[in-house]
């Protein structure tokens, strides 16, 4: 019965490690197309028709003007650069492996990665109170130092109310170990 059994399992176990071990496994460069493993096109192309044999080259075309890809890929299209908004001005042009890069405008900043909402006008600080100027990605910063000693009022307020409550325990504790020292040297006295 064993015999039979290993006859009739010892084939379908060699065809099934067979078709296991024929199985393409593609490289990073490369996407699987069919049984093949084809190369990805070069980033500012796309996929015009895969390879016909495995590991072999795909057919790819250069992006199209205003057009672009930044990675090796397989996409059949490229896709369209993005343009600047009226509160942008363009940094970096479009070419066919990197879209177009666009800040704010002089005296306006965006503080999201992609800037997807429009860019504000940059705060002004008092005279000689900025710290950091305002540029296309984050906003003036202002030294909010006022008052005496370069302190806010608020701030000043606590300190002296802080100041005067250490004065007054210090005072209230040297006066009850004086009153203890003399309790004690007046029942010195009196035995």
């Amino acid at each position: 019965m064993m015999g039979k059994l290993k006859t009739l399992l010892l084939p379908g176990l060699l065809l099934w490690v067979f078709k296991v071990s024929s199985t393409t496994q593609c490289e990073s460069n490369e996407f699987k197309h069919e049984n093949f493993c084809c190369q990805l096109c070069p980033a500012g192309t796309h996929l015009i028709n895969p390879c016909h044999r495995n590991r072999g080259e795909s057919e790819c075309a250069p992006c199209q003007a205003q057009h672009f890809i930044d990675v090796n890929n397989r996409e059949p299209v490229c896709s369209r650069c993005s343009k600047c908004r009226d509160d942008q001005e363009e940094v970096s042009e479009c070419s066919s492996t990197a879209d177009r890069k666009c800040w704010c405008k002089q005296g306006t900043y965006c503080d999201s990665e992609n800037c997807l909402e429009m860019c504000h006008d940059c705060s002004s600080c008092p005279e000689g109170r900025v710290i950091q100027e305002c540029n296309a990605t984050m906003d003036t910063v202002c030294d909010s130092k006022q008052g005496l000693s370069g302190h806010s009022p608020e701030l000043w307020v606590i300190l002296v109310s802080i100041a005067a409550a250490i004065a007054t325990v210090a005072i209230a504790a040297a006066g009850v170990i004086a009153f203890i020292r003399y309790s004690r040297h007046k029942k010195g006295e009196m035995i």
